[in-house]
């Protein structure tokens, strides 16, 4: 047979499955892998989350902030329709229409409720009503006279037009550079008699919004019913929260029956994600300084556990192969050090144990293991209780004959000489009878028992040993506590199942048996007792899953009764 050479596939093999080459493949791998890992973790995992985590705290803020001036501008168009709920100028200018009020009256009420009504509100920088069919009477708040007046001059004309137009609806506009809520008030009788001008405070209204973009250092663009930022291509922006280039769009729309409200976020992408670009160039600057730690490990590691470890490696197999007694080379204070001189030590005492004690204790185990099992020889049994049935015969004793013929029967069917786990109910009844015969001897006529079996089919397969663990448990538990009694064991079929009952007269069932009982049944044999009940329970649920069963209760008599169903069909 040819030898591996140095070149051969064996010497390759022999190098990759040394520990050298494993240690350094290990320490390879474990800064691989967890860099590909922790590399693959970061970009898929860790900066999506982080950046999942910033993109809701985005939209979070956003929302936020969105909701905060929506609320302001649905409050400033609900305060505006509040002036037609309140009907207050809409009496005072049908008093006056109707010449029930002079134009001082009219003026002084009119002007009173937008005081009340607008004066303390900070989203407004003036209130003004005038009358559609008197323009010139117009009035305000006494602190927005300059608002007021400039509105006048640049907008009250085009206004009136407008209010052709909007029936009950307000409407937001913007006019050199000022944002004016616009109403038409209207009567009872839906006529239009006049019309609310709300000045806007822009960042008032706006507040939020602003605040927030200036936090983060980002643009913002908005647009109120038209007015706003003329210079945005609204309509190209996707709604949501978007990418492009170095930037991050956030994109938000409203549209209602009562206004409508867009808005533009522009940020920094580098200063939003800063986080994450702080922790790429850690854990690059992390991979990198790892490399000259990883080359000092692999040094130390060759030289002060790989060389003392093969020397062992070595000295173990000359241990195998025979040299007993083999001892290592190493002599350091360190564990490795330990660790070859108990080798060394335990090499010799090996060799003495095997030499002096190991032969000797093997021997002697095995020969007392031949010994029981000898005594415990089924056959050697069955031949002895033989050979003592023959003699009573020939003695003409025949309680002693019979004695020992179900004694027999009863040790035939305890050892499963002919390993079966399965027998015929007629087997099993022999059994049944044997144990009874046994039970009679002890009791006499202090005990009855009374056999119910001839109508069922005797072919029929049960688990054996089903009926004897019972009729023990029944003597043992019931008729012996009580002094005798009866016991009746009948079989019978039901549908597609035998079923076997062992009914005795003994002592009943108490609270504290029942508990014990029903823990057997369980297979909890914790409690050491009613184990052939727990045995029986166990075998049938290994055999027939669920589809057998096992009940133990007390009839309207007061007897103890055992009730096992057994299906027909092969297990």
């Amino acid at each position: 047979m040819k030898q591996p050479t140095e070149s051969s596939p064996g010497r390759r093999g022999a190098a990759f499955n040394s520990l050298r080459f494993q240690v350094i493949a290990i320490m390879l791998l474990c800064y691989l892998v967890p860099a590909l890992l922790l590399g693959v973790f970061t970009q898929t995992v860790l900066i999506k989350s982080m950046r999942r985590k910033t993109d809701a705290a985005l939209t979070a803020g956003v929302e936020y902030a969105w909701t905060l001036t929506a609320q302001n501008v649905e409050r400033a168009i609900a305060l505006s329709r509040d002036a037609i709920y309140d009907g207050e100028l809409a009496d005072a200018y049908e008093r006056w229409r109707t010449g029930g009020i002079a134009d001082a009256e009219y003026l002084r009420l009119s002007r009173a409720y937008i005081e009340r009504k607008y004066s303390r509100e900070d989203l407004f920088t003036f209130a003004a009503y005038f009358p559609v069919s008197r323009p010139d009477m117009y009035m305000y708040t006494r602190s927005g006279y300059g608002p007021a007046m400039a509105f006048v001059s640049g907008a009250q004309q085009e206004i009136l037009a407008l209010g052709e137009q909007m029936d009950t609806a307000s409407c937001f506009i913007q006019r050199e550079g000022e944002i004016y809520l616009v109403r038409n008030l209207m009567n009872l009788r839906l006529e239009r008699y006049g019309m609310l001008v709300l000045g806007i405070g822009r960042d008032t209204l706006f507040f939020p919004l602003l605040s927030l973009a200036d936090e983060w250092q980002g643009s913002i663009s908005l647009r109120l019913d038209g007015t706003g930022d003329e210079n945005v291509d609204w309509e190209k922006y996707p709604q949501g929260l978007s990418e492009s280039g170095d930037e991050i769009r956030f994109v938000r729309r409203a549209r209602g029956d009562a206004y409508s409200l867009d808005l533009l976020i522009v940020l920094s992408k580098r200063l939003q994600y800063r986080e994450d670009y702080a922790f790429r160039i850690l854990a690059l600057t992390i991979y990198l300084l790892l490399i000259p730690v990883l080359g000092l490990l692999a040094w130390y590691v060759g030289r002060r556990i790989i060389k003392p470890i093969t020397l062992l490696s070595n000295a173990s197999r000359r241990i195998e192969r025979g040299e007993l007694g083999v001892t290592v080379p190493m002599r350091g204070s360190d564990e490795l050090g330990d660790l070859g001189r108990a080798f060394s030590k335990m090499s010799r005492r090996i060799e003495e144990l095997i030499d002096k004690t190991y032969k000797e204790e093997l021997a002697l185990k095995n020969a007392q293991i031949q010994a029981l099992q000898s005594r415990i020889n089924p056959h050697f049994i069955n031949n002895a209780l033989e050979a003592i049935n023959w003699e009573a015969r020939m003695e003409k004793s025949e309680a002693i004959s019979s004695m020992v013929s179900a004694l027999s029967v009863l040790l035939g069917a305890s050892m499963a000489r002919q390993d079966k786990r399965m027998v015929t109910l007629k087997e099993e009844t022999e059994v049944a009878d044997a144990y009874i015969f046994f039970v009679q001897q002890r009791y006499d006529d202090s005990l009855t028992v009374r056999r119910d079996w001839e109508d069922v089919n005797m072919s029929c397969l049960v688990p054996l040993l089903t009926i004897q663990p019972v009729l023990e448990n029944a003597v043992e538990h019931g008729i012996a506590p009580a002094g005798g009694g009866e016991i009746t064991v009948s079989c019978h079929q039901t549908g597609a199942c035998v079923r076997i009952e062992i009914t005795n007269t003994g002592k009943p069932i108490e609270p504290e048996d029942r508990e014990k009982i029903d823990a057997a049944l369980r297979g909890d044999t914790a409690s050491g007792s009613h184990l052939g009940l727990a045995n029986i329970a166990d075998r049938l649920r290994l055999i027939y899953g669920g589809e057998a069963g096992i009940r133990v209760f007390s009839d309207e008599e007061k007897r103890t009764v055992v009730q096992i169903d057994i299906p027909q069909k092969r297990p």
